[in-house]
């Protein structure tokens, strides 16, 4: 099973956290969330996400400012010409040397 490291990130209030939890875990695919020390682990059920997990993942990990070069793996022929688009405002952040 795939999985990604989410480092400790800052939450603003406790509702922050639960919102952010709960955005997670209600990706599509994101199929456990368990904490190790200051990390947490999220399982996914595959490494060919759908387009809308791809944008949810790449959304969280803006908001929240999590390292993003990890999201790089999901690349596949299907989503190439959008995900790695050097116009997009992620490119930099997933894609850098």
């Amino acid at each position: 099973m795939p999985h990604l490291v989410v480092p400790s990130c800052r939450f603003y209030s406790s509702r922050d956290e639960d919102l952010f939890f709960a955005w997670l875990k209600g990706i599509p695919g994101v199929v456990s969330v368990t904490g190790r020390g200051k990390e947490l682990l999220v399982g996914l059920r595959s490494s060919r996400l759908s387009q809308l997990a791809l944008r949810e993942l790449l959304a969280i990990h803006l908001r929240y400012r999590l390292p993003m070069r990890q999201l790089a793996q999901f690349e596949t022929p299907q989503n190439r010409s959008w995900f790695r688009s050097p116009e997009s405002h992620w490119h930099g952040k997933v894609f850098a040397s």
